[in-house]
């Protein structure tokens, strides 16, 4: 993931946006898996600057080309909470691996 400490002074923009999405996704018509764990829903998506990425509940963190800024913004809502940094925010939403594993009843 690029450096999120690197700040950019000409945006308005936060140096990365995350927003959980517990359902699954499918840009491609393909559901994403998480390669460590399997998992096929229940992501954080992570937006960095130009790049979005995709983190699973178990800590694993990838490029996800096939989702761009523009999708990111179709579920971008005002921030609900800001973090001091990336291990508070990670441990607030649940992505720091403590859940890893778990089964949700979503229905």
């Amino acid at each position: 993931m690029p450096d999120p400490t690197d700040t950019d002074s000409t945006s308005d923009r936060p140096v990365i946006r995350a927003v959980p999405h517990p359902g699954a996704l499918d840009p491609r018509g393909i559901t994403i898996t998480c390669p460590k764990c399997d998992a096929t829903r229940d992501w954080l998506l992570l937006n960095v600057r130009a790049q979005v990425f995709v983190r699973c509940r178990c800590t694993a963190e990838w490029h996800e080309p096939d989702l761009t800024p523009t999708d990111f913004d179709e579920h971008f809502t005002v921030p609900e909470r800001e973090w001091d940094n990336f291990d508070d925010a990670m441990t607030g939403l649940g992505f720091d691996g403590l859940l890893a594993g778990a089964v949700w009843n979503l229905t």
